[in-house]
């Protein structure tokens, strides 16, 4: 699969256009409605767009693509990728030439569209869809009042009468009537005439059962309106609701007197309903769900079955284990985020913003199946035990498998008992080198350095104390002292030894 962005030259001009006016209050609605939806990386992608058009003639100068990124400080992933949130909301038209001959040729023009009003936005069943689940529905209702008109009488009762002057009562009408060509009224500044920002198609919906669901529920065709229908394959895309959630959903928003449903009460209900996460109604929907399921198990997906008992077959023979093999099937049955939500909470923390926004990018991106990114979060929180989820980790172990062709949780699983064996051997071969090479060197002779020697090391720092050197006549006279000095010992100890004779002589006496 290749990326979006690798088939962008960001050498290659652009240019950007402006088709209608983009008001003071067309800022507040991309500020306060379409940035929730969008994020905050495209809204400064707008608005860079905005920046470069020249309000004279409403067309930008030939731009690279590397200047806008400089502009925005992003890569080339972040780029195209903003780039495309703004297309896919209706803000953003891209035209491509396919054939140029020169490098500094225009390629690309960017038409930059002006936003719904917030009227369009908040009757549009996926753009409020999408804002509640962005908002929740204390902010969702907080931009209602903050986008609606407020009357601080009602001007239509009796006491008051309207005394607006009319243009008859001001001006002349003109004598003449000055026409435009048809060519210059094309190129005039206009409103966005836009009512809808995207649609949304659904192949898995099964709008014909759903209607006799609802017939056979006393709702009427005639209730089945357009916009009815569009929000029933908003709310399918959304949260996966199937055509009995819906039937259920739509009978708790009829109004039983008119035979009408309500289609912001189905909105506010399948909220609702997506966002339970315990207490006997959900635990009763889960029993529904299954009985449905249960009623709906027909001779082909009986065959589907034995093609899954053929599949595990093949799995089994290629290393996994029953048990693991119950756990890829876990792994396709739960959402990412729920799954790692799961695992968090079993670990005695919770899941951040951040790693649900590092998962829900990853499964944007197209890069992984959901089962086999569960298989990632289970490695990561479990077998690593690391505390939490990065995205620069998910983003490089996914980029890791993808390139070693791991697509199914099932390969997932194999792949990392392969690392695990292949690591584990690589450790025993490490641990195999330093015994023997331990072992080699206490088998060799001990070789001392010089500089431990005492005898080298006096040898090379102490310099020998050599005589210092004496004149002969020097010599001569020392000699003649010392033979007088030991001349002159020789007459004491004679001395001495007289007195001590004489002494002992006069004691004796």
């Amino acid at each position: 699969m290749a990326y979006p962005w690798q088939n962008l030259d960001p050498k290659g001009f652009v240019q950007i256009t402006q088709p209608h006016w983009i008001s003071d209050i067309d800022q507040q609605v991309l500020l306060h409605l379409y940035q929730p939806i969008i994020g905050g990386t495209a809204y400064a992608f707008y608005q860079t767009l905005y920046a470069n058009i020249q309000l004279g003639d409403f067309v930008s100068r030939p731009l690279r693509h590397f200047d806008l990124m400089e502009q925005m400080v992003v890569g080339k992933e972040q780029y195209v990728k903003a780039r495309r949130r703004l297309e896919a909301i209706g803000l953003l038209q891209v035209y491509e030439k396919s054939d140029h001959h020169s490098q500094d040729e225009v390629t690309t023009i960017f038409q930059l569209q002006a936003p719904l009003d917030s009227k369009h936005i908040f009757s549009d069943p996926i753009m409020s869809s999408l804002l509640m689940d962005r908002l929740g529905q204390d902010r969702y209702q907080f931009m209602l009042d903050k986008f609606s008109a407020k009357k601080p009488v009602e001007l239509t009762s009796t006491d008051w009468t309207e005394v607006t002057a009319t243009f008859q009562d001001v001006y002349r009408l003109p004598s003449q009537y000055y026409p435009i060509s048809d060519e210059i009224e094309a190129r005039l500044m206009q409103k966005n005439p836009a009512t809808k920002a995207t649609t949304l198609t659904s192949s898995s919906l099964d709008m014909t059962t759903l209607k006799e669901l609802l017939q056979s529920s006393f709702i009427s065709e005639k209730a089945i309106t357009d916009e009815v229908k569009e929000m029933f394959i908003t709310l399918h895309q959304l949260y996966g609701f199937d055509e009995v959630d819906l039937k259920e959903l739509a009978l708790s928003a009829t109004d039983l007197r008119t035979n009408q449903i309500d289609v912001r009460k189905l909105q506010r209900l399948a909220l609702n309903q997506s966002s339970q996460q315990a207490g006997q109604e959900g635990e009763e929907h889960v029993e529904r769900t299954k009985a449905r399921l249960t009623d709906r198990i027909t001779v082909s997906e009986t065959a589907k079955r034995q093609q899954v008992d053929q599949a595990d077959q093949v799995w089994l023979e290629k290393g996994l284990t029953q048990e693991e093999l119950s756990f890829s099937k876990l792994a396709r049955n739960y959402p990412p985020i729920a799954f790692a939500k799961s695992i968090k909470e079993q670990k005695g923390g919770y899941l951040t913003k951040s790693e649900g926004k590092a998962i829900t990018e990853l499964i944007e991106l197209g890069v992984i199946q959901p089962a086999t990114l569960n298989v990632m979060v289970q490695f990561c929180l479990v077998e690593l035990e690391q505390p939490r989820l990065t995205r620069s980790y998910l983003e490089s172990v996914a980029d890791d498998w993808r390139q070693n062709k791991v697509i199914e949780p099932e390969e997932a699983m194999i792949y990392l008992k392969q690392r695990k064996q292949k690591s584990a051997e690589n450790y025993e071969k490490r641990q195999k080198n330093r015994i023997a090479k331990g072992r080699y060197q206490t088998q060799k002779a001990s070789v001392k350095p010089k500089w431990l020697d005492p005898d080298s090391r006096q040898d090379k720092y102490q310099k020998p104390v050599s005589a210092p050197k004496v004149n002969k006549q020097d010599a001569s006279k020392e000699a003649t002292t010392k033979q007088e000095n030991k001349a002159s010992l020789s007459a004491q100890e004679a001395e001495i030894q007289q007195l001590l004779q004489s002494l002992n002589t006069k004691e004796g006496e």
